[in-house]
């Protein structure tokens, strides 16, 4: 027979209403630290386990996290796949299920958040329109939110990594190497990760005593739309051109590499690179530096900072450092 919470109770000689409190707060400093010992002793001795659909509908609390992403796109891809592992991770680990969500779904999404009663929501998209959707359904019943990465909506905390120290880490790198003429690759500024690493990029420049040159500044939302900008930069004097690529993304690094090589510049000795994020920058044939985030813990903090599980973070926005890894070139396979 299952046991249940009137056998604990009766094993430790407690009343069945605290052996609750306890197991719906276990961090509780409520209950003395021997009683909470011989709790987890009954626990064990009994294999006692909980009835987590019986739990949430006495309390009314629903142990469950809904993660709304933009799955079907393209610039997530990578990264949503160590995020969600951070999160289903930590989950586990505080004993919370997670339920995935499509924004190209919203609606809908939204209907099955309030059937299931979910009070907690995370959020990680580039789109400002579906992050501010979010935060209006948040809003209006009550449900606490908490963005991954990239938030336009400052009342809800964000959670994501230090993009411009990060950028800033990676001109002085370059400038220590003897460059001088850089160039940045970046989307458009419409999400908010463009932003900040081009104002590290900005301010990394300055601190070195540069000024950032407007011809070397390519804004595109696709990376494939970068290759005219490269194409005009590249065909400059060698004395003119920019030696120093910064990309806000391994991918476009990749692009600057294709052009360079097709010109017949010289990797890495007339012209060197770095790309953003780590996601597929190891397999580069030619050497490349690369901002490695630690996007595993940044879903963790998340899903701790909405569930209250880390109560001590109060500040709207998280931030993560970012290490900076340079790749040697990958050697040919014989």
């Amino acid at each position: 027979m299952r046991a249940t919470l009137n056998d604990i109770a009766r094993e430790v000689g407690v009343s069945r209403s605290l052996v609750s409190f306890y197991l719906v707060n276990p961090g509780t400093t409520r209950v003395a630290e021997a009683t909470r010992q011989k709790i987890d002793a009954a626990i064990k001795k009994l294999g006692y386990r909980r009835n987590e659909v019986a739990a949430e509908i006495r309390t009314g609390v629903c142990r469950t996290v809904a993660l709304i992403s933009d799955f079907s796109h393209s610039s997530t891809s990578g990264a949503a796949g160590e995020i969600l592992h951070g999160v289903l991770a930590t989950a586990s680990e505080c004993g919370y299920g997670v339920k995935i969500y499509n924004t190209a779904l919203l609606k809908t999404s939204f209907d099955e958040i309030l059937r299931y009663g979910i009070q907690f929501l995370l959020c990680f998209s580039f789109s400002r329109e579906h992050q501010r959707t979010v935060a209006d359904f948040c809003r209006e019943h009550s449900l606490r939110l908490c963005y991954l990465q990239e938030s336009c909506v400052e009342e809800f905390p964000v959670v994501y990594s230090d993009d411009r120290a990060a950028e800033r880490e990676l001109v002085h790198y370059f400038f220590r190497r003897g460059h001088r003429r850089f160039a940045l690759l970046k989307p458009e500024d419409d999400v908010n990760y463009s932003v900040e690493r081009r104002k590290g990029w900005e301010e990394g420049l300055r601190e070195c005593g540069l000024e950032p040159d407007p011809r070397f500044i390519s804004s595109r939302r696709d990376p494939n739309d970068h290759y005219r900008d490269l194409e005009a930069m590249l065909a400059l004097p060698k004395q003119e051109r920019p030696t120093a690529f910064l990309c806000t993304d391994d991918n476009r690094a990749l692009r600057v590499q294709f052009v360079a090589l097709r010109r017949g510049i010289r990797i890495p000795e007339e012209c060197e690179m770095a790309g953003f994020g780590d996601l597929n920058a190891s397999g580069f044939y030619y050497p490349i530096s690369t901002a490695a985030q630690p996007l595993e813990q940044i879903g963790a903090a998340a899903l701790r900072r909405v569930t209250g599980e880390n109560p001590d973070e109060l500040a709207l926005r998280q931030l993560f450092p970012v290490e900076i890894v340079h790749y040697a070139p990958q050697q040919p396979v014989i």
